[in-house]
């Protein structure tokens, strides 16, 4: 165990560097590596040319390595700096660990893909034997050197959307990429400027290429395209299932009220359908047909609210823009016609933004594939117990979810 042979070749140590000794604490179940280097010139970090050795900084540094046997394992070495004429000073760079890491890039490769495999922070800690601390440094450096190595890609369809990481209004803006399913970038907050700033990122390149965005009916993202894009902008797209939530909640609205009507006549017509008349009636469960059949048949507002949330949800099968308008138009004058106050609500929200809503023509695209990673993101919320810092949440979600290039 005490070889240097072994541990420079896992080490995979060479010249100038080599092992000086090891020592081994079988008490406390540790091997101390120490390294140092052959006298000589060394080459500046920045430039690569050879240079004189100044002094050896502030003494001796220590890395966690990868446990061997099971002996956790620590890296001893005094680090020197380099006089370059160019340059001046600098610390060298050490072939074992990244500048600024006490661990070795063995081991940060290790916690990399035991948090891929577990999902939590906790569970990576659990398995490496680190601080939450020691995780989230380990975390940001993956996600800096990712960025780093992500290469100018083509955004043609995009999405933005936000997310909540703690209770009450806190929220990161989430980009992305919808053709490659990753997210390309995050910001702190729900507003223009938080959209603004991701945007902002993009080279003028990626602006120019981007067709289509996707989001929901929030505003100040709406206005956020406005402020980045040059003319022609891309198409927005509001997303078609938040529309449609909007009718539900006037459906529900609308079922509410009638049944505290019908309650006070006596009748339960519309007692425990709270559930069965927000499905649709392809996927409507046996158990609910024989009264939604009689619903159907009924005179009640909410059948007619729930008949025309249906045929809203068939505005998005019209094979062109023309052709939506014009089925939009049929629609709105059929709700505004029933006198329903609360469904003319969300028409005149509709009408107010169709150009963008049946843009869904022409690019056939919605925030359901951020919404598909939700999943995956309330994990990575849940494992962090309630992020308190919309930055550190917005690198975990890159982290899992930014398709990056992670390992040292």
């Amino acid at each position: 165990m005490t070889d240097p042979q072994i541990y420079t070749a896992l080490l995979r140590l060479h010249h100038p560097w080599y092992i000086s000794r090891i020592d081994v604490d079988v008490p406390k179940e540790e091997a101390h590596v120490f390294i140092t280097h052959h006298h000589g010139k060394l080459p500046c970090p920045t430039c690569r040319a050879m240079c004189n050795v100044r002094d050896h900084g502030d003494g001796e540094r220590v890395w966690r390595h990868l446990d061997l046997w099971q002996a956790k394992t620590f890296l001893h070495a005094a680090m020197p700096r380099t006089d370059c004429a160019e340059h001046g000073v600098l610390t060298v760079a050490v072939p074992w660990a990244e500048p600024l890491s006490r661990f070795s890039m063995d081991f940060e490769a290790r916690v990399i893909l035991a948090l891929l495999a577990t999902k939590t922070v906790a569970g990576a800690q659990a398995i490496m034997q680190i601080s939450w601390d020691e995780t989230r440094g380990i975390m940001e450096r993956a996600v800096a050197r990712g960025l780093m190595r992500r290469t100018e890609v083509d955004l043609v369809h995009v999405a933005a959307d936000e997310k909540s990481y703690r209770k009450g209004r806190h929220f990161v803006t989430l980009l992305m990429d919808l053709d490659r399913g990753c997210i390309h970038g995050t910001a702190a907050g729900n507003s223009k400027a938080s959209l603004v700033s991701i945007l902002k990122s993009l080279t003028s390149r990626q602006i120019r290429g981007v067709e289509a965005i996707a989001m929901d009916m929030h505003e100040p993202y709406r206005a956020a395209v406005d402020v980045v894009f040059p003319v022609p902008r891309p198409a927005v797209v509001h997303d078609r299932f938040h529309i449609v939530s909007h009718m539900n909640e006037a459906l529900n609205d609308v079922r509410i009220e009638e049944a505290r009507e019908l309650a006070a006549q006596g009748r339960n017509d519309l007692v425990g359908t709270r559930q069965m008349i927000l499905f649709g009636e392809e996927n409507l469960p046996k158990k609910y047909k024989k009264r939604f059949a009689k619903l159907k048949k009924s005179e009640l507002r909410t059948a007619t609210v729930r008949a025309q949330k249906e045929v809203l949800r068939h505005l998005w099968d019209c094979s062109g823009v023309r052709e939506a308008r014009r089925y939009f138009k049929e629609w709105a004058e059929w709700c505004r016609g029933t006198g329903i106050k609360r469904v003319a609500k969300v028409v005149d929200m509709i009408e107010q933004r169709l150009d963008d809503v049946i843009s869904y023509c022409k690019h056939p695209i919605s925030t359901g594939p951020l919404e598909g990673m939700n999943s995956i993101i309330m994990a990575v919320r849940r494992a962090g117990r309630g992020y308190r810092h919309a930055e550190t949440f917005g690198m975990a979600i890159m982290f899992f979810c930014g398709g990056l290039n992670l390992q040292p």
